[in-house]
């Protein structure tokens, strides 16, 4: 590939990432706010096993969610700006592949999942592909910026 189709792979992808982080980050927010509401329900007199393990499921799913979005988000904005500026390539190559390590866990623990459904592992795979974009456009620019160096 190109240096400029790797630019231009890299904006739109990481416009992409953006878009998506942001989705994440607001079903985070509302996951949190969900876990809160259960929490807020859970009293002495009506404690039960299923209140406070969907209370802890809730939370560790926002709290997921809100950091997948974060790394999301960032990588989006590091790629879009290395896309304008190839010297800035390192960040959003870093959080690439952070995200594409993150995204191959996912995908392992979508398929192992007993109720998993398609549509949640078509997202994940689809997610995962931006990444891979993302990191493979990021690679070949910071070869090209090493080999200029050399």
């Amino acid at each position: 590939m190109s240096l400029e189709t790797c630019k231009k792979v890299l904006k739109i992808s990481g416009i992409i990432s953006i878009v998506f982080a942001v989705f994440f980050i607001i079903l985070g927010f509302l996951a949190l706010l969900g876990g809160g509401l259960i929490g807020s329900e859970i009293t002495d007199a009506n404690v039960t096993n299923e209140s406070i393990i969907a209370f802890g499921a809730m939370l560790i799913i926002g709290l997921l969610l809100l950091l997948t979005g974060i790394i999301g988000l960032l990588e989006g904005i590091f790629s879009v700006r290395a896309a304008n500026d190839s010297t800035k390539i390192m960040p959003a190559w870093i959080f690439s592949l952070i995200s594409l390590v993150m995204g191959v866990i996912n995908i392992i623990t979508s398929i192992t999942q007993q109720s998993s459904n398609k549509s949640s592992l078509v997202g994940t795979i689809i997610s995962l592909l931006i990444t891979i974009l993302i990191f493979y456009a990021a690679n070949t620019i910071k070869q090209s910026l090493k080999s200029n160096v050399e």
